[in-house]
């Protein structure tokens, strides 16, 4: 919203100029993890493609659709996970033996988070680390790593689709950029110093401020 509110853009263009500065972001957190040797590209690229899948079906939506369009629905889900995570935290923390099921769901579940990727793009990163708990249980900084390629992939893609429809402000998207990809750097760091209860901590704050902004009015 702050797009909105401080430089009054339409929800769209906020939405497309939004993700110049994700991807930076993006790209110098996931940068920042392989330097450190935290990030398994391998199974990156793979769970990558489902999601790259459902960017378009999710981009094309958010260009055409009502720009408020299922905010309420993803603003309620992203509260509900972070009472979630508060109740059991060792969910996403300590090593566990995985559903012997779960590997089926995984590539729905990444194509399901491509199109919400490429409808909103808000909250991506929780929405990635809750899928690979499913199949990465109890390794926080390892799964950060391989969230953080996954998100320079498909905000990628999705900004393609923002930048052909001319939904993107250049000036404040570059300026954005330049400080998004110093924060990747500096949380990629402290996730690796400080290892999985800060960002276990981190995910909780930013799913209620996700859930806060989704569900505030844009109008």
């Amino acid at each position: 919203p702050a797009l909105m509110f401080v430089c009054g853009m339409e929800p769209k263009i906020a939405n497309g100029t939004n993700r110049v500065a994700i991807l930076l972001s993006s790209a110098s957190a996931a940068a920042t993890f392989h330097r450190h040797g935290h990030l398994d590209k391998k199974l990156a690229m793979r769970l990558a493609i489902p999601t790259l899948l459902g960017v378009p079906i999710g981009a094309l939506l958010a260009i055409r659709l009502p720009s408020d369009a299922f905010r309420p629905i993803f603003g309620v889900l992203f509260l509900t996970m972070a009472l979630v995570l508060v109740i059991n935290p060792g969910r996403m923390t300590e090593k566990s033996v995985l559903y012997p099921g779960a590997a089926k769901f995984v590539s729905p579940i990444f194509f399901g988070i491509g199109v919400y990727v490429g409808f909103i793009q808000a909250g991506m990163g929780m929405l990635l680390l809750m899928a690979m708990s499913l199949i990465r249980s109890g390794d926080l900084v390892g799964a950060n790593a391989i969230k953080n390629l996954i998100g320079f992939t498909v905000t990628l893609m999705a900004m393609l689709f923002f930048i052909a429809n001319g939904l993107v402000d250049w000036v404040p998207a570059l300026i954005m950029a330049v400080g998004n990809a110093v924060g990747g750097v500096v949380g990629a760091k402290l996730a690796i110093n400080k290892g999985n209860k800060l960002v276990v901590v981190f995910l909780v704050v930013v799913m209620v401020a996700t859930g806060i902004q989704l569900l505030w009015p844009t109008g």
